[in-house]
């Protein structure tokens, strides 16, 4: 098993939800942070880090119990901006990065080995592993380190710029289910899903 580092990222504001916590969503009664953490530890990957911005206070507790927390002072920048601080907190020595989201309840521990299986297959060939569905591109990521180190040579310059613009070194996988595009992002999504708000 290659040496794995986890980032969770998780500092939305959840707008469409009415600004609510996704992480605090829950699944079966477990929240959806915990739930990634729970599938992903399965991994064992060699560095776990969380993402926080809004409601980190709310979540920090949680997040703490099964990861590193670094918190985005300034979360309306964006998903990008939260990467950036994720990927400056790494510390390990990993040879993958496996960025996740935390609203997507359908992700488990053989959905994420799946992307390594692919990642060891073409070693050497690719930096990143980008899931898709249907033309449809999905989470997690998984890029080499050499690609995360590419990111950060770029001041500001997120994942998602990076993979725009080196799609010659990215191996987009066509994935025979949806689980990996599969989010929750509106009031619908919680019902399709069977996911609720939890009181805390």
């Amino acid at each position: 098993m290659p040496k794995i580092a986890i980032l969770l990222l998780a500092a939305g504001q959840g707008t469409r939800l009415g600004g609510y916590p996704k992480g605090l969503l829950t699944k079966d009664g477990v929240p959806l942070l915990r739930r990634f953490w729970l599938e992903a530890s399965q991994l064992q990957p060699c560095e776990s880090i969380t993402v926080l911005g809004y409601f980190a206070d709310r979540l920090r507790p949680l997040a703490e119990v099964h990861s590193k927390v670094v918190v985005n002072d300034q979360p309306e920048l964006g998903q990008a901006s939260s990467v950036r601080i994720g990927l400056d907190a790494l510390r390990s020595d990993y040879e993958y990065l496996m960025i996740g989201l935390v609203d997507q309840p359908r992700i488990t521990s053989h959905t994420l080995q799946a992307l390594v299986i692919h990642a060891e297959q073409i070693r050497g060939q690719a930096r990143a592993i980008v899931p898709c569905y249907q033309g449809q591109r999905g989470n997690p990521v998984l890029l080499t380190r050499s690609a995360v180190e590419a990111v950060l040579a770029t001041p500001n310059q997120g994942c998602r710029e990076w993979l725009d613009h080196n799609t010659d070194h990215v191996l987009f996988i066509d994935m025979a289910h949806e689980t990996y595009i599969r989010d929750v992002d509106t009031i619908s999504d919680l019902k399709h899903e069977n996911i609720s708000m939890s009181n805390s």
